[in-house]
């Protein structure tokens, strides 16, 4: 039993010596992170909501490193049918943009940046696009770049909802519309098929009509003469006893009996 007693030991022993190495792994896992942590708490980011004409973004983070650290800079591109627009009327074709965003590792800095340039001068050489344009920026309290992801997201989705409603849209009013025609198809192929036996039976009662009054045409005698398609033929009924096979037979007895009577009739 003592001897089970100290193996048990020798393997805890064993364990936690195993254990200890991750346990400073971690530690510095998580000093690492809190570190970062830190210095993603200690940036700030300034907006600017006119971007330059023909300023691009490696300009402006040139522009911007000046003043401090710059660690992500984010410019927004104009709509396609505004640059589209421009292009058809003779306007410079180039890529432009309409607002950004720039984060320094430092929040003082950024504040201090914002502050300073705001409605001044872009200056620079003479020749800049941009020499004489004006800085409109502001600094944004508590502003984190997730937020601008977020947003950038939210809005992605929102813009992919209302294309597929456009295309559902589309679709339900393109299936209408060809229900639409295929049922005045039927009802023109209805039209059609109804006139045609309208003008199938109306040209046999003519037809008819034509051979009655053909029938009607008179002989050099004044008389009518009936074609034969007029005539009627009427099926005769041959008499009982021929129809037998007997023989007509009248009782001479009786001629007398008839003969008075119509004399007693007459009189």
């Amino acid at each position: 039993m003592e001897e089970e007693e100290e193996e048990e030991e020798e393997e805890e022993e064993e364990e936690e010596k195993k254990a200890k190495p991750v346990t400073k792994r971690a530690s510095s896992l998580q000093k690492d992170s809190l570190k970062y942590t830190e210095t993603l708490e200690r940036r700030g980011v300034v907006y600017i909501s006119r971007v330059p004409p023909f300023m691009k973004p490696n300009k402006a983070r040139v522009m911007f490193e000046q003043y401090g650290e710059v660690t992500r800079i984010y410019l927004a591109e104009e709509d396609a049918s505004l640059r589209k627009r421009r292009k058809a009327g003779g306007g410079n074709a180039s890529k432009q943009f309409t607002e950004g965003w720039v984060e320094f590792a430092d929040k003082k800095i950024a504040k201090r940046v914002a502050g300073s340039l705001n409605n001044t001068a872009i200056g620079g050489r003479k020749g800049d696009f941009y020499h004489d344009d004006m800085w409109n920026l502001k600094y944004l309290k508590n502003f984190k770049w997730d937020f601008l992801t977020e947003k950038f997201a939210y809005e992605r989705r929102v813009r992919e909802n209302k294309l597929k409603a456009a295309m559902m849209q589309a679709k339900r009013s393109n299936a209408e519309f060809v229900e639409l025609v295929e049922k005045n198809e039927r009802q023109e192929r209805s039209k059609k098929k109804r006139s045609r036996e309208q003008e199938s039976g109306g040209g046999g009662a003519g037809g008819e009509g034509g051979g009655g009054g053909g029938g009607g045409e008179r002989n050099a005698t004044g008389g009518s003469s009936f074609n034969s398609h007029s005539h009627r033929a009427f099926k005769q009924v041959k008499p009982l006893g021929r129809k037998h096979g007997e023989e007509e037979k009248i009782d001479k007895k009786l001629l007398p009996l008839f003969f008075k009577s119509s004399t007693h009739g007459n009189e």
